[in-house]
């Protein structure tokens, strides 16, 4: 079987020498057009072109029609896992729901200019890689799954939604169609309400279903938000909570893990099992704390708990929400309290509350502030570093 880095599904014969234009003269032999005319447009027809090589991207358009091109995605998604695809039509919001429900890694405009089409296709081809790393079973290695970034706070009203939903839009503006949010506070999330979204389905919904609860089928429970961001929001009611299970939630997260590039995870205040399981599954953790006594105490305590579990794996990263409230306390002060450096620090701002109101985070609405800078700095933080390796077990409470 020939190695091949990428396949074109198109009857579009100048599509070829388009993308070869994109990469430079850096493919040589690994791309090969399956020239498909309307009526060869079936998952037999791929299939059969699949029969002598081993692509990393299959790229399906332009020039098809999108329910032939959905249906060559769904038959690679159930019977080649390993090849991710790549969908060559002009991107909407409808089409981007039934792509990413197809299987669908990244949708690409046929006349996307040669720095877009490529950076499409190399962000098509690192989420290949992750999913052939997991099939051959190492997935404790580096860069076995998508990056999971699970947002804490001990008590409530530290303003963790509202970090957790800004470095959610700001990798999204980043990555588009590569983030996912999950509101995994079961009894009050606001994850749908600081993202503007009237969600038609949660994560509730999603443990409800029938069948083994797999990464396709997880997307037709998310909701789109106009940043590019995917969120799974959380239950209409507590009561609706009490049917998640902790392990549900941490198999949600470690499934979308295998399907986006970063996992949000806005977790409840305090250290259930909820928040525990997916504490467990991350890589990441941010530490939200605002510049008040109490809270500071609380997240010392939270941190020395996380540490008598082993939770210790994790890259931690430290945020001070109302960093400039006059109170009394500096950063230095928290600092000498938690042992741990300030990496973000927040100031108040009346932006914050506003752009919340109108569902869109200050980073993306008003992108000038200073606010909206600050939570650049976390966005960055992630950007600029590879994933801490998920999967360390953790030990009971009381344990050395």
């Amino acid at each position: 079987m020939t190695e091949l880095r990428i396949l074109l599904a198109t009857p579009h014969a100048g599509y070829e020498q388009r993308v070869r234009q994109a990469f430079g003269a850096t493919l040589n032999g690994d791309l090969r057009r399956w020239d498909v005319a309307h009526g060869e447009v079936t998952p037999d027809g791929l299939l059969q072109q699949l029969a002598n090589s081993s692509p990393d991207v299959v790229a399906i358009g332009p020039d098809l029609e999108t329910d032939d091109a959905l249906a060559l995605a769904r038959e690679l998604e159930q019977t080649r896992p390993e090849i991710s695809v790549l969908l060559v039509s002009e991107p909407t919001p409808e089409l981007w729901q039934h792509a990413l429900r197809a299987g669908v890694r990244d949708v690409v405009a046929p006349d996307a200019v040669d720095a877009d089409l490529r950076t499409a296709f190399e962000r098509t081809m690192e989420v290949a890689a992750r999913r052939r790393h997991n099939l051959v079973g190492d997935t404790d290695g580096p860069g076995s799954a998508g990056r999971i970034i699970s947002v804490l706070s001990p008590k409530g009203g530290s303003g963790k939604t509202t970090v957790s939903s800004n470095l959610a839009v700001g990798l999204a503006m980043a990555e588009p169609n590569q983030v996912a949010i999950v509101d995994l506070d079961l009894q009050f999330g606001d994850v749908a309400a600081s993202l503007g979204l009237s969600p038609q389905h949660t994560l509730v919904d999603a443990v409800r279903a029938p069948g083994e609860l797999d990464g396709m089928a997880l997307k037709s429970f998310l909701s789109s938000h106009h940043s590019d961001l995917w969120a799974l929001c959380g239950p209409e009611s507590p009561a609706e909570g009490e049917d998640v299970t902790a392990d549900q939630a941490k198999q949600v997260v470690e499934k979308l893990a295998d399907e986006f590039r970063y996992v949000v995870v806005d977790t409840g205040a305090g250290l259930d099992e909820h928040t525990l399981s997916a504490v467990e599954a991350s890589t990441d953790l941010v530490l939200v704390c605002a510049m008040d006594v109490t809270s500071v105490r609380s997240l010392r305590k939270e941190i020395a708990a996380l540490d008598q579990l082993g939770m210790t794996h994790q890259r931690r990263h430290l945020v001070i929400n109302r960093a400039d409230s006059k109170v009394g306390l500096d950063l230095r002060d928290v600092e000498a309290s938690i042992d741990m450096p300030v990496d973000v620090a927040v100031s108040s701002s009346r932006a914050v509350p506003l752009s919340l109101n109108q569902g869109l985070p200050v980073i993306a609405s008003e992108t000038r502030s200073q606010v909206a800078r600050q939570f650049a700095q976390l966005v960055e933080r992630f950007a600029e570093q590879p994933a801490a390796v998920p999967g360390a077990r953790r030990r009971k409470w009381g344990q050395r």
